[in-house]
């Protein structure tokens, strides 16, 4: 049977994909997802002539990206949502509000710990306690 793929009457799926320039894979995902018929007879794969043919013949001209026309400033601003900057206040007053009780609370705590911050040594106190006062104690290898 000869067809204008040449004188081949099947193809296997790395051959398929290679006729489109795709890898193997390619070919094998159309035929999982049905886009192409195969045969399996007689333990190999193989895709008719005839599919590659009706995917040539289907295949439309590509007539590149259209262009959408460029909007103005005003035409932009009528998309975007009447608020007011209503959300940036709102950041804005949280941010402020957030600063003044962070600044307050940090000057507390260090005030109140004599100048050191208040997780200074604390980890190290509390692992001390638990191990009856003992201090940590490094294994060292020997020689």
């Amino acid at each position: 049977m000869k067809t204008s793929t040449g004188d081949r009457a099947a193809f296997s799926p790395a051959e398929f994909a290679a006729l489109f320039g795709k890898e193997q894979t390619w070919g094998y995902r159309q035929l999982y997802s049905g886009k192409v018929k195969a045969t399996t007879e007689y333990g190999r794969t193989m895709i008719p002539a005839s599919e590659v043919e009706r995917i040539l013949a289907s295949a439309g001209i590509y007539e590149g990206i259209k262009t959408k026309a460029p909007q103005s400033k005003t035409d932009i601003q009528k998309l975007t949502p009447k608020l007011g900057g209503a959300w940036q206040r709102y950041l804005l007053e949280r941010r402020q509000a957030g600063a003044k009780k962070s600044t307050a609370q940090t000057a507390a705590k260090v005030s109140a710990s004599s100048g050191r911050l208040p997780w200074a040594g604390k980890v190290r106190n509390e692992t001390a306690a638990r191990m009856g006062g003992q201090p940590r104690v490094k294994r060292v290898k020997s020689i």
